[in-house]
């Protein structure tokens, strides 16, 4: 709630002053299913789950048939570091409703049993033995998170963001900056009702200072 916010918001203050300066970057959280996409020269060469947050699983085979995940990063002006070295994609996997709903209607159909929710099917589906069967399912990844070993290539996320889209991939466009811990709150409201209206599943919303260098000491 909005006391939460400003709790928050009080304690950051007293490790960087005048914090609300740099921005708060906020997006949508998708009820996905966490993926990183590691890039090198441009090139994807690998796909890893979360997993427990130290170790994932390997599931490159099956990612590599999303249409949604490039092979090659798209080049495009000031953007050429981003095709040196090892750049790597954070994102969410999803299965959007209207497609989940089908899927289900396909199953129903054929006597099949009926998935749960789309988060499960996509998780499912990505650790499926048979690259076919993924390749055949309708998932979206979402890219949220921009990671180099130099910080300084992504200053803010909403940078990220911004070069997210040009390297060729679905960033949210429902992200946004706002200045205070008030309009945070009524981004938050807005989003309420309005987030059922999305193709995909919502669990929440996040907030971060927008500033990478700031919020990385924080």
């Amino acid at each position: 709630d909005e006391n939460e916010l400003k709790a928050w918001e009080e304690r950051i203050t007293k490790l960087v002053p005048n914090v609300a300066q740099y921005g708060y970057f906020m997006d949508i959280k998708m009820d996905g299913f966490a993926c990183a996409l590691v890039y090198e020269d441009g090139q994807f060469v690998q796909a890893i789950t979360r997993g427990d947050g130290f170790v994932g699983e390997d599931v490159t085979a099956n990612v590599r048939t999303l249409e949604s995940v490039p092979l090659k990063l798209r080049n495009f002006t000031d953007g050429e570091k981003f095709l040196k070295g090892r750049t790597e994609i954070r994102g969410e996997i999803v299965m959007y409703k209207q497609e989940f709903e089908r899927l289900n209607a396909q199953r129903a159909k054929a006597g099949q049993p009926l998935f749960a929710n789309p988060r499960n099917t996509a998780a499912g589906t990505v650790r499926q033995l048979d690259p076919k069967l993924v390749a055949s399912r309708p998932l979206k990844f979402h890219a949220y998170d921009l990671r180099r070993e130099a910080p300084g290539d992504v200053p803010t996320h909403s940078y990220a963001y911004q070069v997210l889209r040009k390297l060729g991939f679905l960033a949210n466009t429902e992200a946004t900056v706002v200045d205070s811990i008030s309009n945070v709150k009524a981004f938050a409201d807005k989003w309420e009702e309005k987030r059922k209206a999305l193709p995909f599943n919502t669990d929440g919303l996040v907030v971060k200072v927008n500033d990478r260098a700031v919020y990385e000491r924080l």
